[in-house]
């Protein structure tokens, strides 16, 4: 993943963190360096000491929530359950990822918008360290999911999570759990032959 390239320290978590509230808050338009060291209570001179630039830190929050997601769905893959319990399970971490980060949810269009959210999604559309890459090209070889490339069955499946959770967070109302396990089904059977 990212985490060799990301800084390791409390502080430089610390100004990430408040950076992605402060986006969540005010829009990315909106930054400065000055409210991301008010909100993370650290000086602006102490942000520069960490990153260069704000895109140097816009840069750093991209690849630190890609690696905070995958890290999060790799804790919960198991590549020795059967097919549709793994996809199960890909698809019940990133829900509980998104109901623990609310405001990354608020905040992926934004993301979207920014460089080196274009350049790590590429990196990471046929990476072979991506777990959804792992479980797609598992399931393609038991035959069991279509001969789609697996950023096209992503989005016919697992994208529709966040788009459920960005609605149940827009308009404050969640969803029963039996409506989402039956989303699953359909999900499943959208990338199955």
């Amino acid at each position: 993943m990212f985490k060799d390239i990301l800084p390791q320290n409390e502080v430089a978590m610390c100004i990430l963190n408040a950076t992605d509230r402060l986006m969540a808050k005010e829009g990315v338009q909106n930054l400065s360096t000055h409210k991301i060291a008010k909100e993370a209570g650290v000086s602006v001179g102490t942000i520069y000491l960490y990153f260069k630039d704000k895109e140097t830190l816009l840069n750093q929050l991209v690849l630190y929530l890609f690696n905070t997601f995958h890290s999060a769905v790799d804790r919960e893959y198991d590549p020795d359950l059967p097919l549709f319990e793994q996809y199960k399970k890909l698809w019940n971490a990133t829900w509980q990822f998104m109901l623990d980060n609310p405001n990354i949810v608020k905040n992926m269009h934004q993301y979207e918008s920014l460089p080196q959210f274009q350049a790590t999604m590429v990196e990471c559309l046929n990476a072979d360290w991506v777990t959804w890459n792992k479980f797609v090209k598992q399931g393609q070889s038991q035959n069991i999911i279509a001969n789609l490339p697996p950023f096209v069955l992503l989005a016919i499946s697992m994208k529709t999570a966040w788009e459920l959770m960005y609605q149940q967070l827009m308009l404050n109302q969640p969803y029963a759990q039996e409506m989402l396990e039956e989303v699953i089904i359909r999900t499943w059977k959208a990338i199955t032959i």
